[in-house]
């Protein structure tokens, strides 16, 4: 005799809920969900190499322009002093080389790197071409005055530097930051 208890049969065939598995439109929800989350977690991510090394070339040119005056109204040396996980901007003293530690001139981690450098940050290389990562970072034009590193660049307390010029070399973009002496830095950017 047939009930309408779970699991009773009429005709002797079980009943059927409906079928197992997702509708169409289910699905389309999880794939808009799942690609607005692939989006953010894009957006959350740093830029690559490249991004990074034009914001940092941009920026360099701004505070070599600002080192270049500061030196230049002072009547004393100012030198940038880069190496593998920053710069950071110096004057002599009789002590040797120390800190400016006054914005915008202070030590600053390189772009495509982030996180940070001791505010005392002061790199001695050999070299004026070596590897802050991936980056390839060259200096042509500066060191060997009063006693810096080969690849510091060095403002003198004129307004007129020697030509000077900074490269950043990420493997498929060379930006290259530059001034004869007398006009402000540029980048120019090359694939």
């Amino acid at each position: 005799m047939p009930t309408s208890a779970a699991g009773s049969r009429r005709g002797g065939q079980a009943r059927r809920g409906p079928a197992a598995g997702f509708t169409l439109i289910e699905l389309l929800v999880t794939l808009v969900v799942m690609a607005m989350l692939s989006a953010l977690a894009a957006l959350a991510l740093p830029g690559g190499n490249d991004e990074n090394a034009r914001i940092e070339a941009q920026r360099l040119a701004a505070l070599l322009d600002t080192a270049r005056e500061q030196a230049a109204a002072l009547a004393m040396p100012v030198a940038w002093a880069p190496g593998p996980d920053g710069y950071d901007f110096l004057r002599p003293s009789e002590r040797g080389w120390v800190p400016v530690d006054k914005a915008p001139l202070i030590a600053r981690p390189w772009a495509w790197l982030g996180g940070s450098v001791p505010r005392d940050y002061q790199p001695r290389l050999n070299t004026a071409n070596w590897y802050s990562g991936s980056v390839r970072v060259r200096v042509v034009g500066g060191g060997g005055a009063l006693g810096a590193a080969p690849g510091w660049l060095v403002f003198g307390g004129e307004p007129v530097s020697h030509p000077m010029l900074l490269q950043l070399d990420t493997g498929s973009l060379r930006l290259t930051v530059s001034s004869n002496g007398a006009q402000p830095f540029r980048v120019q950017e090359q694939r």
